[in-house]
């Protein structure tokens, strides 16, 4: 007989060291950590650093967020599940039981978990292939008790259920081999472009909003508040969690460059003046080629104010073993420049340099011919060479079973207005 132990109450430094040190066993996550707890708790969740121990080692841990409810009850949201090995059915069975009581206590309706579990392994179109296989898992889980959730391929749940993830584990002449042809030609435009990555502060933010509230008008979408943004990069940042990135395009630099080319081309059509040939035709014909995109690159910039512009700006998550791509926002007045291209080269590289072992785009689509507007940002994480990810979904625990389905029929319809009420802020 196995001697286990449960604890509501992990201090910060214990509760991490488990993914710290075992991170690629127990999949370690970045909405699994002791800072997002803290980052939670300002959004009206109430965190509890629960844990596990064997004859007195940490074998594993769950960041529980308590939401309240109407009429005192609440419920549990776990963030990509257990800090913990699933084979180990025992411990898993422990854990679960301990968070039924620790529900109950709560006079929580149910507990909800989305491990960070891959469901089997797929191609790029989404075909299952041979690989990983966690189909065992899903039955067991439903066997002591879960019920999972319709699977979905939006972003209709919790977290995504698919992603993107490169690995990091081989040259970076090797990841950027993987590149689509496209992306390449396009970093190579940013760099081409004077195109600058700089990384932010706790300062900037403000900017990092102003391109998010831009963005989110733009496409239609409500993501957080300011307010959240600034508390999120201030907490994670504390345990070096959290990195902002900015793309700035130097406007005067640039148009000086621009003028430069230009009179370039125009010395060689001045020299090429007069002279026939199919090959001097041909020189002829692509000097004027080039004449015509700088000119049509100058009046872009005619009345872009003259000065270092910031185009593009990501904000990442970086925890354990990997690094997450989560907020992204551009300045489409500059889109040509293709700044995003370059920040997310840096990202990728910053990532490798560090350690990390995978670079996750954090989130995509599953059928991406269904998706409608959300089908360009799958192709734009696809061309990054990433393996698609399908994660194994949601699953619920049900502790109070008449009061739930009462609720679960109430929960849509809240919903609902509340995303009509998001749509009218962001227009």
């Amino acid at each position: 007989m196995r001697n286990f132990t449960f604890t509501e109450k992990l201090g910060r430094d214990e509760f991490n060291s488990l993914a710290l040190l075992n991170s690629s066993r127990v999949k370690a996550h970045f909405l699994s950590s002791y800072e997002w707890g803290e980052v939670s708790a300002k959004r009206n969740r109430t965190p509890y650093y629960t844990g596990v121990y064997e004859d007195g080692r940490l074998v594993a841990t769950a960041l529980v967020l308590k939401r309240s409810l109407v009429a005192g009850y609440t419920y549990f949201y776990i963030p990509r599940g257990f800090t913990m090995d699933y084979s180990d059915r025992e411990l898993l069975n422990f854990f679960t039981e301990s968070l039924k009581a620790m529900g109950k206590k709560h006079r929580a309706l149910y507990f909800r978990i989305d491990p960070d579990i891959k469901l089997h392994t797929v191609d790029i179109d989404g075909n299952v292939t041979e690989g990983e296989d966690n189909e065992d898992l899903v039955k067991y889980l439903e066997k002591i008790g879960y019920r999972r959730k319709p699977l979905n391929y939006g972003f209709e749940n919790e977290q995504p259920r698919f992603t993107f993830r490169i690995p990091l584990d081989s040259s970076i002449d090797e990841i950027e081999g993987r590149y689509s042809r496209t992306t390449k030609t396009r970093i190579r435009q940013a760099h081409e472009s004077g195109v600058i990555v700089s990384e932010g502060s706790s300062e900037d933010i403000p900017e990092f909003v102003r391109l998010m509230e831009m963005t989110e008008k733009r496409q239609g979408f409500y993501s957080h508040d300011p307010e959240f943004f600034q508390y999120f990069y201030d907490i994670m940042s504390e345990g070096n969690m959290a990195r902002l990135y900015f793309g700035k395009v130097n406007v005067p630099e640039v148009i000086a460059k621009l003028e430069s080319d230009r009179e370039t081309v125009k010395k060689e059509l001045a020299e090429l003046e007069g002279k026939t040939g199919k090959k001097a035709a041909g020189k002829i014909k692509e000097a004027q080629k080039k004449l015509t995109a700088v000119e049509k690159q100058l009046d872009g910039l005619a009345d872009k104010p003259k000065e270092v512009v910031t185009v593009s700006t990501y904000l990442d998550a970086q925890y354990a073993d990997k690094t997450w791509a989560l907020y992204a926002a551009n300045d489409m007045e500059y889109g040509k420049f293709f700044a995003n291209y370059a920040v997310y080269q840096q990202q990728i590289r910053d990532a490798r340099s560090e350690g990390r072992k995978v670079f996750d785009v954090f989130g995509t689509v599953g059928r991406p011919e269904e998706a409608g507007s959300t089908a360009g940002l799958y192709e734009f994480k696809k061309k990054w060479g990433g393996e698609l990810t399908e994660f194994i979904g949601e699953f619920d625990y049900i502790l109070n079973k008449p009061v739930f389905l009462a609720y679960s029929k109430l929960i849509p319809a809240y919903h609902k207005m509340m995303n009509k009420r998001l749509k009218k802020q962001v227009q």
